[in-house]
């Protein structure tokens, strides 16, 4: 690049440093850097220090250093300024971001180059904190920090990296030629204490060859069409001579020979276009000398560009001779290494031009590192990971003749490792030692609201306890469950809780490292009680069929859910470090249901370095913008998706319970469609929804605490690739009308749109974070279970975004539903008959029975009936009910009415004389 180009760049870097632009995100990121006040870099002792002071003090700085897949992060506390040392793991630009604790993104980012003074580290980037340098100010040597915006816009402007290499050669061109001239060719003497030597024309005989020396480059230009140019050398022992013609100009085509002393033609290479020539194994005999032509192919030249010339000789003891893994030179003849396994190999490149292949398979998404090793000095070899078809997937070009290494998330496949000298090396003997090491990146999954088994501890002796099956069997007596897991606010107004019962510690059941608490709820000996309570077991066996290993690849994390995210986020955060401990990896996979989803999202929006640490994240039934049976829970009490459990024991639970809270529908919820109605038409603010008596939740703190967290949510991204598994076909709680007629708080139903538990709205909220959705007919508790979302899930985990059978690339508009609404004109319980297929049920405050075809919610003294088969039902009073006198009232929902009637539902009474409809009722 010329000085005006330099010039021109260098003055668009200033520009977009101190300028604004017009555009708004601009705007926004120039604010951002406003609270950088100054900021420093200079080398010290070996190591790349980096301090800034702010404009006004923040709570906490993070700041992190990058380079390319490595990253590190250190956080520092309250304050108005930071400091750090930096050993970076190679030469290669270093990019320094921090962020404050309310900033998702960067305050601002710098890009800087490493120094040649700055020792590298060989275990990978080190960074810690140092004290404030009150001198700064006096360094003469400063580096400057540039934002990676403007370094961006900067490599637009430059030339191609040959380019930029030709740019350094004319400049030792220049001072070659300020000393020497086409009349005054040198002595050798004089040549061989040159770091590089040119062409002096003429140069087309023998007699009037330039010179060339071992393991020094020499550079030329063919600058006419049938221009020659001739080199010569002197052979200084025995052995063989290595010789590469490299940096031929593009769409040129130049050729390579080689001569004796007495002009007999020993060696050529004539490849055809721009390819590199080279010619190996030309025995030398001492004292000899040898000539060396370059001419251009059918009238090839470039009068601009130089090439590059270069011969190494290799002594007859040492000579690098062809290892075990040759013939490997080519993608089709790479060596085929272990499927799975690490593997370290020695081997050897046999001349400059030599190129070593490699090829492995992984049948697990798994973390891929590869170690080049002790090279010699004088070579500069890189490293190169490649897939199948031969696409640089990721490569290492240290300088000279550092080690390489290469970290890569690699998905199941075959993948090629490359080993070739770099375009600077020279040659010597060698062995280089090469470690390929395969670890698969693990998997975690995640449970939602009461999708862990807990145990507790009371009186020295540890129980069962959600789910105590005994104890949840009992129904509306059952005083073990309320006692033991209900909470309370430490003190009045606070968001942090503690059990109500003193002396007991709660905690996920811990057996099998926490499978047991999330493969079933119960663990039943009568077959479909447990299997109605299944979680993550089906999954978990088809992990370990793929070859997954618990405890080493495949984690469990059970967590307490009555807790707030906040607090389960640490746990979180822990399973990870763990799971990357044990299998070595540099990443994980997370796989979330429900609740599960938002406990990731609070674990990597709060804590952002561990972003880094996650490949991917898939989630089936997360409610991201909440869901109404959080409401209804806190309300009128829910039974968690568990048939048996009862509703009351669900009120208690929640009423304390701050991930209840954050379940709540968000204000983002409200504001889409919000979900409690004044009437069917006119719902209530979420403003309305914190301050209004009628609908608004007792324990204000714990309501505030879930919208800020969910604003949170809601509006952020993760950098992690993400997946989202939709269930439909199940009639949905949206929320509550008051029903003016009938004086009541009524619930409303999707038509089959959501998955029973979480709305279509909410399940289907994506951020720009979420890379692809998949519908799957299903119902929410039974997402993780299902073995078709199994399948998808597992398809993921292998990197294949295909949508599998039985899930949908889109939303299903149609669903077959059948609803009844029953209650009590006088507002008591609606005791009654229920008759379907021959067998009947009295519903009844005091008896719960539980029918696999039927689905049943309480709110309050209204009773909700799902009828899974769309086969009709016949009601009839009960003794008790026939002599009370109030009528029960009907309201049926069906997908077969005509649409009209699918909004208003069919009306009717149950009286002395059965079932009749009542077009009063439609009010």
């Amino acid at each position: 690049m010329g000085k005006s180009a330099k010039r021109l760049v260098f003055l668009l870097l200033i520009l977009t440093l101190i300028g604004s632009s017009f555009d708004q995100s601009a705007w926004a990121q120039e604010e951002r850097r406003s609270l950088v006040k100054e900021a420093w870099a200079w080398v010290e002792k070996g190591e790349l220090r980096i301090q800034a002071s702010l404009q006004k003090s923040v709570d906490e700085i993070e700041v992190t250093v990058k380079q390319d897949d490595e990253e590190l992060t250190y956080s520092f506390l309250e304050g108005t300024r930071f400091s750090v040392a930096i050993k970076p793991s190679d030469s290669r630009p270093l990019t320094i971001e921090w962020r404050t604790a309310e900033e998702e993104e960067p305050v601002i980012r710098w890009k800087i180059p490493v120094p040649e003074s700055v020792r590298i580290s060989t275990d990978g980037i080190e960074l810690k904190e140092v004290s404030w340098d009150r001198g700064t100010d006096k360094k003469e040597d400063r580096l400057e920090l540039t934002s990676s915006e403007v370094t961006e816009q900067a490599e637009e402007l430059e030339v191609p990296a040959l380019s930029q290499q030709q740019a350094k050669v004319e400049r030792w061109a220049k001072d070659f030629y300020r000393e020497y001239s086409n009349d005054k060719k040198p002595r050798e003497a004089a040549m061989r204490s040159r770091p590089a030597t040119f062409e002096l024309e003429p140069n087309d005989t023998v007699g009037k060859a330039d010179w060339l020396f071992d393991a020094k480059d020499a550079f030329g230009k063919i600058g006419k069409s049938g221009d020659v140019d001739m080199w010569k050398i002197k052979a200084t022992r025995n052995g063989t001579m290595n010789i590469s013609l490299r940096d031929i100009p593009r769409d040129q085509d130049y050729n390579l020979y080689v001569f004796s002393g007495d002009n007999q033609e020993l060696r050529s290479s004539e490849q055809a276009g721009q390819a590199d020539e080279a010619i190996d194994g030309i025995t030398l005999e001492q004292g000899e000398w040898y000539y060396i032509k370059v001419q251009g192919s059918g009238g090839s030249y470039h009068k601009d560009f130089y090439y590059r010339l270069r011969a190494d000789f290799v002594s007859e003891q040492g000579e690098a001779k062809l290892d075990e893994y040759e013939p490997n030179n080519s993608l089709a003849e790479a060596h085929t290494l272990t499927t799975d396994y690490d593997t370290t190999l020695q081997a050897n490149l046999h001349s400059l031009t030599d190129i070593d292949f490699y090829q492995f398979g992984i049948t697990l998404a798994s973390t891929v590192r590869l170690d080049l090793k002790e090279l010699p000095e004088g070579m500069d070899v890189d490293l190169y990971l490649l897939d199948q078809a031969g696409k640089v997937l990721s490569k290492s070009e240290k300088p000279k003749n550092a080690n390489e290494q290469i970290v890569f998330q690699a998905n199941p496949g075959t993948y090629i490792v490359k080993v070739a000298a770099s375009q600077r090396s020279g040659f010597a003997p060698n062995t280089y030692k090469l470690d390929v090491a395969i670890n698969t990146i693990p998997v975690i999954v995640i449970p939602g609201i009461g999708g862990s088994r807990l145990e507790v501890e009371e009186s020295g002796k540890i129980s069962e306890i959600w789910l105590g099956l005994g104890d949840s069997l009992i129904g509306i007596n059952d005083p073990r469950h309320r006692r033991l897991l209900s909470l309370e606010p430490i003190r009045p107004n606070s968001v942090d809780v503690q059990p109500r019962e003193d002396g007991i510690s709660i905690f996920p059941e811990r057996a099998d490292e926490g499978f047991r608490a999330i493969e079933y709820l119960s663990y039943s000996p009568l077959d479909p009680i447990r299997d109605t309570t299944e979680q993550y077991y089906s999954m978990v066996k088809q992990l370990e069929k793929m070859g997954y290993k618990k405890f080493r690849s495949l984690f469990a994390m059970p967590y307490d859910w009555r807790y707030s995210s906040t607090k389960n986020a640490v746990a979180l955060k822990q399973k990870i470090d763990l799971a990357l401990q044990r299998s070595g990896a540099s990443q994980v996979q997370l796989v979330a249901h429900s609740m599960g989803g938002l406990l990731v999202r609070e674990t990597l929006l709060t804590n952002v370095s561990y972003q880094s640490k996650v490949n991917r994240i898939i989630y089936m039934g997360t409610p991201f913008l909440g869901a109404p049976r959080a409401y209804q829970a806190i309300q009128y009490g829910y039974n968690f998706s568990i048939p048996w459990m009862d509703e009351g024991t669900g009120k208690i639970i929640s009423e304390y319970a701050p991930a209840v809270y954050e379940l709540l529908p968000s204000k983002k919820y409200f504001q889409t469609v919000g979900f409690l109605k004044k009437d069917k038409n006119e719902p209530y603010s979420y403003d309305e929804f914190l301050q209004d008596k009628a609908i608004r939740l007792s324990y204000a703190p714990l309501v505030k605490q879930a919208g800020k967290l969910h604003e949170k949510w809601d509006a952020k991204t993760i950098n992690v690739p993400q997946y989202s598994i939709v269930g439909q076909g199940e009639p949905t709680l949206l929320g509550y009308f008051f029903d003016h007629y009938h004086q009541a708080w009524t619930p409303y139903y999707d038509k089959g749109m959501g998955d029973g538990t979480v709305p279509y709205l909410s399940a289907s909220y994506a951020q720009k974070d979420i890379k692809k959705k998949y519908y799957v007919t299903g119902e929410h508790a039974k997402l993780p279970s299902i073995p078709q979302v199994i399948h998808q899930v597992t398809q993921l985990l292998q990197g294949i975004e295909d949508t599998q059978p039985g899930l949908r690339k889109s939303a299903s508009k149609q669903q077959k539903y059948l609803t009844y609404i029953l209650s009590r004109d006088d507002g008591s319980f609606p005791e009654v008959n229920v008759i379907k297929s021959g067998k009947s049920m009295t519903l009844n405050q005091k008896k719960k029975e539980v029918w696999d075809d039927l689905s049943i919610e309480y709110h309050g003294n209204l009773v909700v009936l799902h009828i899974k088969d769309g086969e009709d039902l016949e009601f009839e009073q009960t003794n008790r009910t026939k002599a009370g006198g109030a009528q029960l009232q009907i309201q049926r929902f069906s997908s077969e009415d005509p649409e009209q009637e699918q909004e208003t539902g069919k009306w009717y009474r149950l009286g002395q004389r059965g079932l009749m409809e009542a077009t009063d009722l439609r009010q």
